[in-house]
């Protein structure tokens, strides 16, 4: 038995910053000591690259959203590099791996019942003339009232909802007020796992886990079905069967996974399906708390749907000092002592190594 380790993905429209470094240096150390006493463990990891965000800042810098993520991959890889983290792979969400993974996993889905149409009413600007996916449209968060917040979910309280969920929307290129116009979408059925989610969490975590009576309570509240597609124009995966639909970003983000370990397994004459069908791994994905509704919920739900093999265990970090650890100036001046200190301690690992194997 094997055990597959990832961390969460690095949104590729901002730099590695220091609540990155210490998920992602603890997640290395997590694999160098199974591997130590005998575990056989890989490390892998990708840049999250789709969605609406990395669409609005190529817009802002006058350039493609491709030369944007290329340009956060190689500063991403660098950074990672001098912290000593071993992966066997890091990857991209925007590779020929995921694209084919995704709608693999879509086909079965589609194949198995889960996957819908419906008509529905989108945010849609009368001035820019386009529809307003979900980083395209801000307003009053409809959970917690906090103000400036996205359509898709709320940094304050870390609610999910749809655009048109918002109170007081407002379209964030002209500052216009949206209308709501029909479209026609597609949707997973994220409803039909709720006892199946349910046993697995329960599985999974620890009644002294603070964030299980959160996830059962979602489940409790009642699960709304995923809408996973978003009308052009979107950067992403063009959805088969569509001319202009494309898949929601936290659809093939997490796919992200299993597109990386095909990377490696193609790499080093392996089977991806090994890990991630035939159940001949034990997976561990180490995350923040700001996604475990997405690492909990929805992509368990998507696994199950598809007949994937699910993780034994979820490791979420704790929230840190958001304005420190997201700061330029003292990601900067902790990444360079931190990265020194890395260096020493290599040394002295390696010496370790020696000494006693």
């Amino acid at each position: 038995m094997k055990n597959l380790i990832t961390s969460a993905l690095i949104y590729a429209n901002g730099e590695v910053h220091l609540g990155h470094l210490v998920e992602y240096i603890q997640t290395d150390i997590f694999t160098r000591a199974n591997n130590l006493i005998g575990n056989k463990s890989i490390y892998l990891s990708a840049d999250d690259t789709h969605g609406t965000p990395i669409q609005i800042k190529a817009e802002s810098l006058k350039i493609t959203p491709e030369e944007l993520i290329k340009k956060a991959y190689n500063d991403h890889v660098e950074t990672l590099k001098k912290f000593n983290i071993n992966f066997a792979t890091y990857h991209s969400t925007n590779s020929e791996e995921n694209r084919e993974i995704a709608y693999m996993i879509y086909e079965n889905l589609k194949n198995n019942g889960y996957i819908y149409t419906k008509e529905v009413e989108i945010t849609y600007c009368e001035h820019c003339k386009r529809f307003l996916p979900d980083r395209y449209v801000k307003g009053i968060c409809p959970r917690c009232n906090a103000p400036d917040q996205y359509g898709d979910n709320c940094e304050h309280c870390n609610a999910t909802y749809e655009p048109i969920d918002l109170i007081e929307p407002y379209c964030i290129i002209c500052g216009n007020k949206p209308i709501l116009k029909k479209s026609e979408q597609i949707f997973f059925k994220l409803s039909a796992f709720s006892d199946k989610l349910k046993d697995y969490i329960q599985k999974i975590t620890s009644p002294k886990d603070s964030y299980r009576n959160y996830l059962i309570n979602w489940i409790n509240e009642g699960l709304k079905d995923w809408e996973i597609s978003r009308d052009a124009p979107y950067f992403g995966f063009l959805i088969p069967g569509t001319k202009d639909k494309y898949f929601y970003v936290w659809y093939d983000a997490p796919i992200g996974y299993i597109g990386t370990t095909k990377k490696y397994c193609d790499d080093n004459n392996l089977n991806w399906k090994d890990f991630w069908i035939d159940g001949k791994a034990d997976i561990y994905h180490f995350i923040g708390k700001d996604i475990i509704y997405h690492h909990f919920l929805f992509w368990p739900a998507i696994l199950m749907g598809a007949g994937f093999s699910l993780q034994k265990k979820i490791k979420r970090n704790f929230y840190y000092c958001k304005r420190l650890f997201k700061n330029k100036y003292w990601t900067w001046l902790f990444k360079n002592l931190l990265c020194k200190l890395t260096f020493i301690f290599n040394k002295w690992f390696q010496l370790f190594r020696l000494w006693f194997y």
